[in-house]
């Protein structure tokens, strides 16, 4: 059941990007209708299909109430109550728009995520996004898959042969050639990682 004592937080180590915590995001409220005044709701996550904290909240006018439970490593759970003010920008079609105000830097965003006691901007939480830690021979495998994904419609783990139904021919040739390159330089730096390891361990055992 959500409310004050049912949410989970703890602090995360300098590893954790702002996609592995827990967050609130206006859009996905605004989807809901959570943004109207008066509205009593809960908020859950999960991750890896666990269950890993929720919390109760409050839409006011002009903020956003939050009730939920935090401890440090071998503390005891403390009670916790956050308000988060909106901001506006105005629309084409003559509204404003709804946005959090971070209630550190006042900024501002979208995305509010708890890295602390309180939900804060990713850039006062000093979190990356998943993509800023990855090394290059992640970054170009994820490269590779997102492109062979999009132009094979067999396309399974680096491989691919069957062209996906709409593209162009003149494009996929094009995008097929794209393809082949990232996959290449992913294979080079693949296998020189594997050599530079091997040899590291041989040297080890000597």
């Amino acid at each position: 059941m959500g409310g004050i004592g049912s949410g989970h937080w703890h602090r995360w180590n300098s590893k954790t990007t702002i996609d592995s915590t827990n967050r609130i995001d206006i859009r996905y409220m605004r989807k809901r209708g959570f943004l109207q005044p008066n509205t009593h709701a809960t908020l859950s996550w999960s991750r890896g299909g666990e269950p890993c904290g929720n919390i109760n909240f409050v839409t006011h006018d002009d903020y956003l109430q939050l009730n939920f439970r935090y401890k440090e490593h071998g503390g005891e759970w403390q009670p916790m109550q956050q308000k988060i003010r909106f901001g506006y920008t105005p629309c084409h079609y003559g509204n404003s728009r709804k946005w959090f105000l971070c209630p550190r830097c006042y900024k501002r965003v979208a995305i509010l995520a708890s890295n602390s006691p309180l939900f804060l901007c990713r850039h006062c939480n000093e979190l990356p996004y998943s993509s800023q830690n990855e090394d290059r021979l992640d970054r170009l495998r994820r490269k590779r898959d997102k492109l062979g994904e999009r132009i094979f419609s067999d396309y399974d783990n680096g491989y691919g042969y069957r062209k996906t139904k709409g593209i162009h021919w003149k494009t996929f040739v094009v995008l097929r050639q794209q393809y082949s390159d990232i996959a290449q330089q992913y294979d080079r730096l693949f296998y020189n990682t594997i050599y530079r390891l091997t040899k590291l361990l041989h040297n080890t055992q000597i």
